[in-house]
């Protein structure tokens, strides 16, 4: 009986645990976000309008107040949607995400069997930057040799990071004579990285796993579906919690948006930023039964991943003056923690980065604070434009992937999320 109960110890230990580093809220949250059903909370399949609508009823069922009758704030911009695409190289379907992506402003191409390749001469192009005049005569004969033609480039092997970024940016070239099925398949050995556009170039690009290229290349197939909408309507969510001075507000933001579904790969965008949008939550529950000194305005932004769009938004259409807000924490990338936490800004605001750092050495919290200067590389830089202090928090560790199909809850490392919600609530209330 004795063996019984100590094994309904450790399984209860464990459970407890379990628990206390990953809270139920924010684990319900963030499975729902990163559900197919929210497919990657981008531009097809209405995943950013499902999830903002998702995040709005969240919002409610917590009690929180929102301005002019709504948690709802729609605007709209421009954006370049790849809805499909296709490739098939020496007779193998390619999966998109895994195998290869397409440039973010390519717009539609179908394939022809007139295609013509020009095939660029990589070590050509290498040999030409040793000189202007070599680096002159190149840019002229490749022009000729491509014209009119689809464009194969093969991967670069340089240790020349300029050589590089000028290789990477060579489709560019090509805009400006593109035809109608014009495309280039440029072969890497980076990570396939996918992002967004606000623009449709001239010319599509087919950014292909290195693996699939060899001397026999034969492109059976390929073709992307693209749309143009100059005016695309989002959703920023936000709400709020009255606080003992409501004169002051503290706010608390993150996106919830992400890079959306292609055929039947989805970019779930777990870490980024699944786990800040449910970290918000998380604060926002705890604040919903736990009066805060300050008014606390939770705001959750759209259309991040097309260049910080849904803060800006607010930032020119704010809800209440922005010289009302006393601070503002901007959570995004909060999937690991075993290495601390980085803080933007904290060379900025020294006195608020050192309380942080205060509060999580008296506690234990996390192994470190480590601080980082100003960089305009997540939500709260239009507010920090408009002089509002503030933070930006992401989380050190975990796996890294970032922008790919393989950012999944699975991959994520939630043992330092309470850590990581207890610094944070601890630090609030010492503002």
């Amino acid at each position: 009986m004795r063996e019984i109960r100590y094994l309904y110890f450790c399984v209860f230990l464990v459970v407890t645990t379990i628990a206390f580093g990953q809270p139920k809220y924010y684990d319900q949250i963030l499975k729902q976000l990163t559900s197919k059903k929210m497919a990657g909370r981008g531009y097809t399949y209405d995943g950013m309008e499902k999830a903002s609508k998702y995040l709005a009823k969240e919002f409610e069922k917590n009690n929180l107040k929102s301005f002019n009758g709504s948690y709802l704030q729609e605007f709209e911009f421009p954006i370049n949607i790849i809805h499909q695409a296709e490739l098939t190289i020496n007779g193998k379907k390619l999966v998109y995400g895994k195998d290869y992506i397409v440039k973010p402003s390519s717009k539609s191409v179908d394939y022809s069997e007139n295609s013509s390749y020009y095939n660029f001469p990589v070590e050509d192009y290498i040999d030409s930057f040793q000189s202007l005049e070599k680096t002159k005569q190149f840019i002229i004969q490749d022009s000729k040799n491509q014209k009119g033609k689809h464009i194969i480039l093969p991967a670069l092997n340089t240790k020349v990071d300029s050589i590089k970024n000028y290789y990477k940016q060579w489709a560019n070239i090509y805009e400006k004579d593109n035809n109608a099925n014009r495309a280039i398949f440029r072969f890497t050995e980076d990570s396939l990285l996918s992002s967004l556009s606000q623009r449709q170039a001239g010319i599509s690009e087919f950014i292909i796993k290195n693996k699939y290229y060899s001397e026999d290349l034969k492109i059976n197939k390929y073709s992307i579906k693209s749309e143009f909408n100059p005016k695309f309507k989002f959703n920023n969510v936000i709400g709020y919690v009255d606080g003992d001075n409501n004169d002051s507000v503290v706010v608390i933001t993150g996106h919830y948006d992400h890079l959306g579904r292609i055929n039947k790969s989805y970019f779930p965008g777990a870490s980024d930023n699944a786990s800040g949008t449910a970290m918000v939550l998380e604060l926002a529950k705890y604040y919903s039964k736990n009066k805060p000194k300050y008014r606390t305005v939770f705001m959750l932004f759209g259309a991040e991943e097309a260049g910080i769009v849904g803060s800006y938004k607010y930032v020119a259409s704010p809800l209440f003056p922005l010289n009302n807000i006393k601070f503002l924490v901007n959570l995004d990338i909060m999937g690991a923690g075993d290495e601390g936490i980085q803080v933007v800004n904290g060379t900025k605001y020294k006195k608020e980065f050192n309380d942080l750092v205060e509060i999580n050495l008296e506690n234990n919290f996390l192994k470190q604070v480590k601080v980082r200067g100003e960089s305009c590389n997540s939500d709260h830089c239009p507010f920090d434009q408009k002089g509002v202090p503030s933070f930006f928090i992401y989380t050190l560790g975990g796996k890294g992937n970032y922008h790919n199909i393989y950012d999944s809850y699975k991959n994520l490392d939630l043992s330092h999320v309470e850590n990581v919600r207890d610094l944070l609530i601890k630090f609030v209330a010492g503002l």
